[in-house]
């Protein structure tokens, strides 16, 4: 959610400094590399670089979880958006090369470390090349959605912006347009949909639905549709599955439509459909 913003190239220079700090150990003699493993300068630099990469994992893990709160306030569907895959993959780096560390500081020459710090190298690689490849770019999810054409307009609109005091008047435009078009049922909707359908900036959306109804976007959405999915379930003639309400509501599986309505009601759609049959 964050691309569009500079990047910090400054978290490079580190590396690029290890690179060549590690060449130049890696041309000379062997005796010559012996002596600077032993040395206090070569155990020091190890140890400024474990703080580093250490540093950048937590601070990749508040640029996400940061990018998780925009992606909850701009979709309706978060499915490999809001990139809860990477906050895994740091956490297990973390813990196992924090076991990793551990075990090689207490013996340094156990042969199980070597093989354990392989797996993991084998594990993480895997790992980030298999989500890397499905991982769609978010931003461009939002262009293809006319996110860049409002962000353009909303200079404009500065006069349709409403003061704090007028956020109640606009959640009810919101939860009215929400009512009568029934979006809530188009899978992919986005913040930007119910923005150019209303006009209005969209961070005004996401404020009136955050101070208002105290939810984001995502969780506003899903409302709508578990009410939804409620009345259906209840429908005594009704020709649909559980999982085909699911669809028909705008949820893009079952496990999704299974999380949402428990969270929402503290049951599953069986089981309340069960209940209100008997």
């Amino acid at each position: 959610m964050f691309s569009d913003q500079k990047t910090p190239y400054w978290v490079l220079y580190p590396g690029v400094i290890a690179l060549f700090v590690n060449l130049f150990i890696f041309f000379q003699p062997y005796e010559i590399k012996l002596n600077i493993d032993q040395s206090l300068w070569y155990k020091t630099y190890l140890i400024l670089g474990i703080c580093y990469s250490w540093c950048i994992a937590f601070w990749n893990l508040r640029l996400i979880h940061r990018h998780k709160t925009a992606v909850n306030n701009h979709f309706s569907r978060t499915t490999l958006k809001d990139l809860t895959w990477a906050r895994y993959f740091l956490i297990f780096s973390l813990a196992a090369y924090a076991v990793y560390f551990f075990q090689y500081y207490l013996t340094p020459e156990n042969l199980f470390s070597k093989i354990y710090i392989l797996t993991i190298d084998f594990v993480t690689v895997y790992w980030i090349f298999f989500y890397g490849l499905i991982q769609r770019n978010v931003l461009s999810i939002l262009s293809e959605n006319g996110y860049y054409s409002i962000q353009r307009r909303e200079e404009k609109l500065s006069s349709l912006k409403p003061q704090d005091g007028n956020l109640i008047a606009l959640f009810q435009r919101i939860d009215q347009h929400m009512k009568t078009s029934e979006s809530f049922a188009k899978s992919e909707l986005t913040i930007v949909d119910v923005a150019q359908a209303l006009q209005v900036h969209t961070k005004q959306i996401s404020k009136a639905i955050n101070t208002v109804q105290h939810q984001n976007f995502n969780s506003y959405v899903n409302q709508f549709r578990i009410e939804k999915a409620i009345d259906l379930l209840k429908e005594p003639h009704i020709t649909l599955s559980i999982e085909g309400i699911g669809y028909e509501v705008g949820f893009h599986s079952k496990s999704a439509f299974y999380a949402a309505f428990k969270k929402v009601t503290r049951t599953t759609p069986t089981k309340f459909k069960e209940k209100n049959a008997a």
